[in-house]
This record gives C-alpha cells, structure tokens and sequence, in this order.
C-alpha cells in the first residue's frame, strides 16, 4: 500500500489499525510470559462473557459501580459547575477557591481514600464523595476559564440593548461555556470511573473494584483483566452515548 493510499483512509480505519497493533502487542506478550502474568487476549475475552453471563457479579458488582458512577458523575460534575460560575462573575470568590483547588488536584488520590475512609467509613458514601471531590475541581477550572474568557463586547452590547437575563444566559454565557464544560466533563468521567474502581478497591465490600481485589488474592489473571476492560468500556459508552452527541448538538447549534 502506497503512502498516499494510507494517508486517504478515514480516521476510523487508522483507530482500528491503533487497536489491532495493540493487541497484537498484547498477545505477543501473553506468548512470551507466564498465564499468572499476562492473560492472553482470547483469555481476556472468554472472562469477560463469563462476567456478563454470572448474574451474581450483575447485581452484586457491577450495578452497584454503575449507580457510584451516576451519582458521583451527577454531584461532581454540577458542583464544580456551580462553583466554576460562580467564580466567573464574583472574582474574590475565585481567589477563595484557588488553595482549595490547589489542594485537590495535588494530593494523591489514595491518601484522599484512606482519609475519607475514616471520616465515612466504607462503602457507597465514601466512593460517591471522594469521586465527586476529586473530580469537581476539573470541571470547576474549566467553566471558570470559560466565563473569563466570555466576550465583554457582546456583554456590552446586551447591555446597551438592554437584552433581557435569559436572553443572555442563553446567547452568551452558555455559548461560550458549553465547549469548556464539555472537555472538563470528559475528563472528568474517564477521571470518575478510575477513582470509583480504586475506592472500591480499597474500601468497599461491593463493586468493580472489589472484585478485581478478589482477582488479584485469588491469582485470577484472566478474569482481573477483564474486569479492567470492563472499566474501559464503561468510560467509552459514556462518551459514546452521551457526551459525544452532546458535542455535536452544540457544534450544530454554533454553525
């Protein structure tokens, strides 16, 4: 195939060559070290179905994960959206936050577990509220970046035509604050879902993460790669499923 043939084909197909070249890795690696090591991708998968088809691990792991992922997405995400508009109009506000801030996107997120763990001891309410801190401040940076960066022309120009609040809201504010918010929410929820598995890892009795601790005492090497590939998939089904239409809908919405 000619360099110029590979440079038409569609984005796609260079994804789809990235994923072959790494499972290719992948076996290659399984080949070369011990199944206790490294599963294998035929492995990886036939593990996998098994999950799906055990009803026990449906209702007793992955559905309470889903439902600390729903929620902490939900406070998280609106917390640090709040916060963030907040700090865009009211500026001594911003300077308040900013140690808080600082504070949280710098501390490892297993000293925070083991923190929250004594203050909330195990369970959903520990993973629910230590997800929805660590993540709220990666929204709140980008919708206060956003709202600095609102145009003050077009502020101005409401103001002398005298454009009521929601016309504003709508028009300016949320136009200009919809692309931050959405690149701090994808990060976010690929940022929740990990924190979520690692809280439950380590402090709950439920939950993806605490089968993959049960994986790894029990030397179940197929099965503890699956579940990390279950993970992966719950970050890309919701983005798939919900912030990438979103994203084009606003594209939409400004063209």
């Amino acid at each position: 195939m000619s360099g110029r043939s590979i440079g038409k084909l569609p984005p796609l197909g260079f994804h789809l060559f990235g994923v072959v070249l790494l499972i290719f890795g992948w076996d290659m690696l399984a080949r070369n070290f011990s199944g206790l090591v490294v599963a294998s991708p035929g492995a990886t998968m036939e593990a996998l179905f098994g999950l799906f088809e055990n009803k026990l691990f449906l209702d007793l792991h992955l559905k309470p994960t889903l439902e600390r992922i729903g929620l902490a997405l939900f406070f998280g995400i609106g917390s640090g959206a709040l916060l963030g508009i907040l700090a865009g109009f009211i500026e001594p506000f911003r300077f308040m936050l900013a140690p808080a801030r600082w504070i949280l996107t710098s501390i490892p997120g297993v000293v925070l577990v083991v923190v929250f763990m004594l203050w909330f001891g195990v369970g959903t309410t520990m993973v629910v509220c230590i997800t929805a801190t660590m993540m709220a401040p990666i929204v709140y940076v980008n919708v206060a970046d956003g709202m600095m960066a609102v145009d003050r022309n077009l502020l101005e120009m409401a103001k002398v035509y005298k454009f009521p609040l929601h016309m504003r809201l709508v028009r300016i504010y949320a136009m200009a604050l919809a692309g931050p918010f959405l690149s701090g929410t994808v990060l976010a929820t690929g940022y929740c879902i990990r924190l979520v598995v690692l809280a439950e890892m380590l402090g709950a009795n439920e939950g993806i993460g605490h089968a993959l601790a049960i994986s790894r005492s029990n030397l179940q090497t197929a099965e503890l790669y699956a579940l990390t590939l279950l993970s992966m998939l719950i970050v890309g089904g919701v983005e798939l499923a919900l912030l990438r239409p979103a994203t084009k809908a606003i594209q939409r919405k400004r063209a």
